[in-house]
């Protein structure tokens, strides 16, 4: 028997098999037969998860495969989805091998680990597939698409799929994915370039289809290739298709984009030569071209042409380089499957080179996503620049008609400008600036705080370019959560700013602020969901463009014993729905914020189609967690504009009002109000700024980000109230009437302490991970 106990016990291994999946063993063994009598031999093709071949005399052959030894990057190697997606994909058209049990036990073998059935066949490394009649390369090459277009045409929902990734979105989700993977490799090992010029450019430049709220999503193998696949003896049929560990629900044509890569890239991977380009052009060979390649996959799925084909071209070769880059770094640290990982640095370079040289020689165009509309190539401080000018030049001259109609008899139909200006914002590209790059926009969330500050010191100004609360949190439930329906019927037209949502959540009968107390219900029925409840403070609900609530509420035939945090759901429901009612606007220190309002409502008997619920069932606090990342700070940003407009109105203020024979600015004690004021403004300034910068490293779901994002939220609300309080002090009587925006800017910052949470609770979750953190 062949010694593989460097890679794990394999007497242990043969205990869990008699234990789970005796039918492999033969007949009256015991552990110590198996161990004389079996071979073990590792797999030496893949760089992934290393994979054995266990042969017992008088048994059946069974494949063994686990994660690899050691430190692994970060969501890597995930062999219980690899079991997870061949287990379901059994008894489709798709062929996969069976599998026979996962162990999440690392105590067995080392690792996590499965065993599948050992399929034997033909496997082909080389490209050219070299001994082969000329008829035979054109059908292998034919099988190899039609069993790709298989997979795609699963219908993943039906066969227990449905969670196994997010529709939607895929592209930039993978850009994220692998530009993390990417920035991991680095560290010890150094940056490459080209990799570094991708990760800037593939963001703002995805395919109008792939943010398309039409966008398809299918099971995606992720890496799709001839020598993954295994064909059978004297014939070109697929047996079985193998290495799932990049599987998830995603876009298609990205899946058929990394599997062209053969007509770039070397089999080898040791050069960059185009040998199947180079070999299709050899009509004799029968080997098709990559146009005919393609039009084989898509008569196999009924489509039509695909949009920006070099950017899929671009993009699956960035991936391919992040991925040899995870390698090269494994490899570095002594835990790679193959002896061949140390050669993977310098062919990710290569393959990065490939793929930059593709986007200098790509035509230029737009993605006329709406997400934003840009004409040309900006950088942050240019948009920076542009939104100050806009608000100066059309916001703030109409400050002073925004707050007579916010005060007439009309206050409660939209303000007539507010239309003109969205409209002028849009021609000039300055729309949807909130939507970070890992949701298709062309900003980070640092990047767009500054931004979101100088929209701050306007009350009404976020809404002039789409950044607006609640929409913005709401859109992003929608981008990242949404069914294809539910982002065609409700996010395309919250994107263009035809329509407004609210977000129903906070209770007058419990403490909101701790969520798990809501007690409005959704009542699962045969066919949909009904929904009761009594809402307040629901803000954006009194506005007649408002068609869209966003329920949050407990599943009503919850068992006791699921996780408190599983019960809840969130529901999607049209505003004019049967059972909706708006009880009366609440008011902030005699505020009605009229039309946006926040209203008390109640839900009585309201019926929902079960398509409107927004990540499944028992999903409601995983999605309103994500709509309070990098949302939840937009406030804050917004509140350091309100404190700067305060402080700049105090010092004009007392530069012109006189006192005991000089100017207020002149006398000591006001020169400390402007110090304490300024050191204030630019203290929070910072920590919001590093705080955004840490959500668009980590994510905004991340340990660390969520720390910072509670001290933002605690820290930068209470300094607003102070600031602006002081600037109302130095107005005196000004400063608390109709005739200045302070007391409005006071009645904002005061309701931050609460909106997102009260400041007791932001305070009490930096605490608790203060404390967590001193334990490790």
């Amino acid at each position: 028997m062949k010694d593989e106990k460097k890679y794990f016990n394999y007497t242990s291994l043969f205990y869990w098999v008699r234990d789970n999946a005796n039918f492999l063993l033969p007949s009256g063994f015991n552990v110590e037969y198996l161990v004389n009598n079996a071979s073990i031999t590792k797999f030496s093709h893949g760089q992934s998860n290393p994979t054995f071949l266990v042969q017992v005399s008088g048994g059946t052959p069974f494949v063994v495969r686990k994660k690899p030894q050691g430190n692994l990057l970060p969501s890597a190697h995930a062999v219980d989805r690899e079991y997870n997606v061949l287990k379901k994909l059994g008894p489709t058209r798709v062929p996969v091998p069976k599998v026979y049990g996962y162990c999440s036990d690392s105590s067995v073998i080392g690792t996590p680990f499965y065993l599948m059935e050992y399929v034997k066949g033909r496997i082909f490394t080389d490209l050219s597939l070299p001994g082969l009649p000329r008829e035979e390369r054109k059908q292998i090459y034919q099988e190899m698409a039609r069993v790709l277009a298989e997979i795609h045409n699963v219908d993943y929902k039906r066969v227990g799929l449905e969670g196994f990734g997010v529709p939607g979105n895929y592209v930039m989700r993978q850009i994220r994915r692998w530009t993390k993977q990417y920035e991991a490799s680095c560290e010890g090992v150094g940056r490459d370039p080209c990799m570094d010029k991708l990760v800037e450019w593939l963001p703002g430049n995805i395919p109008k289809s792939a943010i398309s709220p039409k966008e398809e999503s299918t099971i995606v193998h992720g890496d799709y290739r001839l020598d993954n696949l295994v064909f059978a003896e004297g014939s070109p049929k697929v047996l079985a298709v193998l290495d799932w560990e990049l599987s998830t629900i995603g876009n298609p044509l990205a899946d058929v984009a990394y599997n062209c890569m053969m007509y770039r890239l070397a089999p080898t991977r040791s050069s960059l030569a185009l040998p199947l380009e180079a070999l299709a052009s050899n009509r004799e060979l029968g080997i098709p071209t990559e146009t005919e390649y393609l039009s084989m996959y898509q008569s196999f799925r009924d489509k039509g042409d695909i949009d920006d084909w070099n950017y899929y071209l671009v993009f699956s070769l960035f991936r391919i380089a992040a991925i040899l880059h995870g390698v090269y770094k494994r490899a570095l640290i002594g835990n790679a499957s193959s002896d061949r990982a140390k050669e993977s640095g310098e062919v990710a370079k290569n393959i990065s080179r490939l793929a930059w040289n593709l986007v200098l020689e790509r035509p230029s165009r737009s993605n006329g996503s709406v997400l934003h509309t840009v004409s040309e190539k900006r950088n942050s401080s240019d948009y920076e620049t542009m939104v100050r000018k806009f608000m100066e030049d059309f916001v703030y001259p109409l400050e002073k008609s925004f707050f007579e109609h916010e005060q007439s008899e009309q206050r409660w139909t939209v303000w007539p400008e507010m239309e003109n200006l969205k409209k002028k914002a849009r021609e000039l590209g300055l729309w949807n600036l909130w939507i970070p790059k890992d949701l298709g926009g062309v900003l980070t969330n640092a990047e767009y705080a500054k931004i979101a500050e100088v929209m701050g010191g306007c009350l009404f100004a976020s809404e002039v370019f789409n950044c607006s609360a609640p929409d913005t949190g709401n859109m992003e439930l929608l981008l990242r959560f949404g069914t294809p329906e539910q982002r065609a019927v409700w996010l395309e037209p919250l994107l263009k700013g035809e329509i407004r949502s609210c977000f129903a959540m906070t209770e007058p009968l419990v403490a909101s602020s701790d969520a798990t107390n809501i007690a409005s219900t959704i009542d699962e029925r045969q066919d949909c969901y009904v929904v009761n409840g009594h809402k307040w403070w629901i803000s954006g609900a009194t506005d007649p463009r408002c068609k869209l609530v966003l329920f949050l509420g407990r599943m009503a035939k919850t068992d006791e014993n699921i996780p408190r945090h599983k019960r809840h759901s969130i529901v999607l429901i049209p505003m004019d729905s049967p059972g909706v009612k708006v009880i009366r606007p609440m008011h902030i220190f005699g505020f009605d914020d009229a039309p946006h309002g926040h209203a008390e409502m109640r839900f009585e008997d309201v019926v929902v189609p079960k398509k409107n619920i927004l990540l499944g069932e028992g999903r409601g606090f995983e999605a309103a967690q994500s709509r309070l990342g990098a949302g939840r700070i937009h406030h804050c940003m917004r509140a350091i504009g309100m404190a700067e407009r305060a402080l700049q109105l105090l010092i004009k203020r007392a530069n012109e009002r006189q006192t005991f024979g000089q100017p207020l600015a002149k006398h000591g004690v006001v020169q400390e109000v402007i110090t304490n004021c300024r050191v204030e403004v630019d203290q929070a300034r910072l920590l919001t700024h590093f705080t955004a910068s840490v959500i668009d490293s980590d994510g905004g779901a991340s340990r660390r980000a969520r720390k910072y994002i509670s001290m933002t939220k605690y820290v930068i609300p209470q300094m607003a109230c102070r600031v602006i309080d002081r600037a109302i002090q130095i107005h005196g009587a000004l400063g608390l009437c109709q005739d200045s925006v302070l007391s409005h800017l006071y009645a904002s910052a005061r309701t931050l302490r609460l909106a997102d949470g009260p400041d007791e609770v932001h305070a009490a979750n930096v605490a608790k991970f203060e404390i967590q953190s001193s334990k490790m």
